[in-house]
């Protein structure tokens, strides 16, 4: 047997020695060694590791060899919960484990910290809170905190807390209070890391704000190695980041902040509040949707022009030789406005899309208007795997490639000369996971198939004594199987919406036998090991909306170019997101559960199997006293239909002895 390389031996023989019990994993193993050879050749890895593999170890360790005092690794992730693994699991144990030291540290946006300068400003006005108690109580926390961070709070600030946090207006090191301040702070922090964590969305506007400042701006120092896990979702939040977007809060925020300033005509500023009222109306009268494309009627035309005046207009007012640092950097962040503004109304750029989008927040309505990149690969090329001083990025989930084949990503992210690795599963999903395809299912096509899935919602449920997700591709979707099968279960029935997140998955896991009727957020991301999940049901395939303004404009953009919509975009999409939700189920060697697809179409469609055979190898039902048979063995025989007692409440029972 020839050598094996450092990386390779650490999990062959160092973890074995120190972690007891540690299996071997062969997938993991083969990806931290195509890492390495990335890391050591200067060459960018796509890997794609299935569930269980331990990503997370196949990057960090072949990083330990090539990070030192001239080089910096960022690792960026889609979610909170990977980034507290890495910090407070993952890269601890590996420090201690091999006597090495990463440095790491956790780069966050700068809402996050409390601006001394805003705070000050504040407590001179008319103080922070209604009660007095809550305005002392964050007094004295200011007097001790040294990172100014807002998840050391004590308590919840609510909406109080964007009134003192830095933000846009932030005049940098122009402001007197500069030495003190917790960003900068928190930035020098990052200079000596060795190894800097952050999310996605602050990766992308810092390479945003490299670019559009031609490098005089950033938030990250310098890095040569960079890792995205979850790299599923890069493309989306890249297009996001890199979006020219103008809201009405956006302008009603900068405003509000002018009104206490000496020399602020309340006329003036009222005057431009209106006309930010009516311009965002009129954007806002589209077709009932809460996204669609730019309305460029003359109402809108007209009132932006308006909109840009009065911006112009309240900036005129103040005496510019008075203004102090924290007027002219919000006279700054107001002129930026006017340019997106214009920018958006112009739509003069074929390559973008523009479109309104409509939502809620914290119980106020947001009015949007977007300019957004349709591609992204060019750019990140550029910007970033082959432009500049990047030497290695790795790029890794669960789900990037169809089959094996990892063209679909490519051609959305770039990177196209990269070393590629797919490795599978340790986990064996043909003991583990039984696929239910049931026959007789009615037409996704047609208005009532959510109501008509549910009597076979709640036949699964009866086999699995509830334990499941019932996951929808939308809102009204789940609320019209809710509303259906409310009150006909014996087991608690959770719906998203009803409670935070954090919340719903807390009582979930508690109450063993609870259901939860979620959509597109706990497709992925939601990790719960054991019985408390025991059946994932995908209520239909994840196709995109078809009248989503970004969506409709890829698939033009495809037909464009010769290409087949349906082939080459939508399908692809899809049967990626349909593997996320299937790897809700499997997340250790323990579990044993039931996946249930009740979209026909997996069945009927030519196109059908390119879903089935994106999936581990499993096996398959259409019966569904197979799912009792595959869970409890031969306790459960017969109908599936209920006798004498409740099936769901006989399994309850049996499963409580």
């Amino acid at each position: 047997m020839g050598l094996i390389s450092p990386v390779e031996k650490i999990f062959r023989d160092t973890l074995p020695a120190v972690v007891p019990g540690y299996e071997v994993r062969d997938q993991q193993i083969e990806m931290a060694l195509a890492v390495e050879s990335g890391l050591l050749h200067d060459r960018h890895v796509i890997a794609e590791a299935g569930t269980g593999t331990g990503k997370s170890y196949a990057y960090l360790i072949p990083l330990s060899f090539v990070l030192g005092d001239q080089s910096r690794a960022v690792i960026s992730t889609a979610t909170i919960a990977l980034q507290e693994q890495l910090l407070i699991k993952d890269i601890p144990f590996l420090e201690e484990a091999l006597g090495v030291d990463f440095r790491a540290q956790l780069a966050k946006g700068k809402g996050n910290y409390l601006c001394l300068l805003r705070y000050q400003e504040e407590l001179q006005n008319k103080g922070l809170f209604p009660e007095d108690d809550l305005t002392e109580r964050l007094r004295e926390w200011v007097g001790r905190t040294e990172s100014g961070d807002r998840a050391e709070l004590p308590f919840e600030p609510g909406d109080s807390w964007g009134s003192v946090c830095a933000d846009d207006t932030c005049p940098g090191r122009k402001c007197h209070l500069n030495g003190d301040c917790f960003l900068a702070k928190a930035r020098k922090r990052l200079l000596r890391a060795g190894v800097i964590i952050c999310n996605h969305a602050f990766f992308f506007t810092d390479l945003h704000l490299r670019d559009s400042s031609d490098g005089a701006v950033s938030l990250l120092p310098e890095y040569r190695y960079l890792v995205f896990d979850e790299a599923q979702h890069i493309e989306s939040i890249a297009r996001r980041t890199m979006s020219t977007e103008v809201s009405n809060v956006r302008l009603q925020v900068l405003l509000n902040q002018l009104r206490k300033r000496e020399g602020c005509r309340l006329d003036a500023l009222n005057k431009a509040l209106a006309i930010n009222g009516s311009f965002f109306e009129a954007l806002s009268m589209g077709n009932g949707s809460s996204n669609y494309p730019l309305p460029r009627n003359q109402e809108v035309i007209s009132q932006g022009q308006k909109l840009r005046e009065a911006v112009k207009d309240t900036v005129s007012m103040f005496d510019a030789d008075l203004a102090g640092e924290r007027e002219n950097a919000i006279f700054n962040c107001l002129s930026r406005f006017n340019q997106d503004l214009s920018e958006i109304l112009e739509g003069a750029d074929s390559e973008k899309v523009y479109w309104v989008e409509r939502s809620e927040h914290r119980k106020r309505r947001l009015i949007t208007a977007h300019a957004t990149p349709l591609n992204v690969s060019e750019s990140l090329d550029r910007l970033l795997f082959y432009g500049g001083e990047l030497s290695s990025a790795v790029l890794t989930s669960a789900t990037l490639s169809i089959r094996g084949d990892f063209t679909f990503f490519r051609e959305n992210v770039g990177c196209s000369g990269a070393l590629e690795v797919s490795v599978g599963s340790p986990f064996s999903y043909e003991e583990q996971c039984l696929i239910y395809l049931p026959r007789e299912l009615p037409d996704p096509r047609e208005p009532g198939f959510h109501r008509g899935i549910a009597p076979f919602i709640e036949e699964i449920l009866t086999q699995t004594a509830g334990r499941a997700f019932v996951l929808f591709t939308s809102y009204r979707g789940m609320n019209e199987a809710w509303g259906e099968l409310e009150g006909r279960l014996p087991w608690r029935l959770l719906k998203q919406g009803d409670l935070p997140k954090n919340k719903l998955m807390e009582i979930f896991k508690t109450d063993v036998h609870s259901v939860l009727f979620a959509t597109a957020s706990y497709w992925e991301g939601v990790d719960v090991p054991g019985e408390a999940l025991s059946c994932v049901i995908l209520a239909k395939l994840p196709f995109s909306v078809p009248d989503d303004p970004l969506t409709q404009a890829k698939l033009s953009s495809i037909r464009r170019s010769g290409g087949n919509p349906f082939y080459n975009y939508s399908l692809p999409q899809a049967v990626l997101r349909l593997r996320q939700g299937f790897g809700r189920l499997i997340r250790s060697r323990r579990d044993r559960g039931v996946v249930a697809i009740l979209d026909p179409r997996v069945r009927t469609s030519g196109y059908g199997r390119y879903f089935t055979d994106s999936l581990p190898p499993c096996r398959e039902a259409a019966c569904a006293d197979d799912i009792g048979l595959f869970l409890y063995g031969n306790k459960h025989k017969g109908s599936s239909k209920c006798q004498n007692k409740n099936r769901g409440e006989q399994i309850a029972e049996e499963l409580a002895d």
